[in-house]
């Protein structure tokens, strides 16, 4: 598929009006929002701002998975989430230990999930080659790319739960199916959404059941859990029309952790 830097319909599909730049946009609007009641719901931001957060990380995954099929080094693709990653983590911890914050437990950091989504991304093409070219010895390597994130968590739980330092420094700093923002879920979602590129609709649907499934494990939660709300995510992965858009390349890379930060140094300021 050609990308290309202007939007052009597809005459049979003329809703689709959206550039991955768009979709990102978007994504970054509905984060800042929901971002804006995390910091300051002491100063009385309602909880429905919170709301809009929720497609957000399907969002980015989605384009996550785009964005890997499209890349000309799948290496330094997923390099800069490592090192956003491995950033944000170092800054979390500065900042939750300089300047804490009674009522915000500073731990964002889509990156990880993102991270580990491309990671899997990267070992399923690496199986495939190794089919297709008939090489044992790098299907064999892959497959053990695949296991050893299931390994590193395992390894961590184990440790942890005899409080050791090694094991908490492991959790924070390296990416796991257990520290990673939204879990393995949200890893799984990504790769799925990498596997069933091809098929809008059935990413969509894969949207809607997963949000299904989150308002049905919720339904009878004494606390509300509006996670469900992703499902509308949904509506700017129908109206992407494949194309890059206009946009800085690393401008989420940029943003994503200063306004995180910058809100949370004014959320300091005012608790006194």
């Amino acid at each position: 598929m050609e990308r290309t830097n202007t939007i052009r319909p597809s005459p049979d599909r003329p809703w689709q009006i959206l550039t991955g730049a768009g979709v990102k946009i978007a994504g970054i609007i509905l984060m800042t929002i929901d971002h804006l009641h995390q910091m300051f719901t002491a100063q009385g931001a309602p909880d429905w701002m919170s709301w809009f957060g929720r497609p957000v990380a399907a969002m980015f995954l989605f384009l996550c998975a785009e964005g890997f099929f499209y890349t000309r080094s799948k290496k330094r693709y997923i390099v800069r989430f490592l090192g956003g990653f491995l950033f944000m983590a170092a800054m979390n911890r500065i900042l939750s230990t300089a300047m804490p914050v009674e009522h915000i437990a500073l731990i964002n950091n889509i990156f990880g999930a993102l991270f580990m989504a491309a990671w899997y991304m990267w070992m399923i093409e690496c199986v495939r080659k190794g089919f297709t070219e008939k090489r044992p010895g790098k299907i064999i390597l892959s497959l053990g790319g695949i296991l050893l994130p299931f390994v590193i968590s395992i390894a961590v739980l184990l440790a942890l739960q005899s409080e050791n330092r090694i094991a908490a420094l492991i959790f924070l700093f390296v990416p796991n199916l257990l520290s990673v923002e939204g879990g393995f879920a949200l890893v799984l979602l990504g790769v799925f959404f990498y596997i069933l590129r091809k098929y809008r609709i059935a990413q969509a649907a894969l949207v809607l059941a997963v949000g299904a499934l989150s308002w049905y494990a919720s339904k009878d939660s004494p606390v509300p859990d509006f996670q469900w709300l992703m499902v509308f995510a949904v509506i700017p992965i129908l109206l992407y029309n494949g194309k890059r858009g206009r946009g800085g390349k690393y401008f989420f890379y940029v943003y994503y952790p200063a306004h995180i930060y910058l809100f949370y140094c004014i959320a300091w300021f005012l608790a006194g």
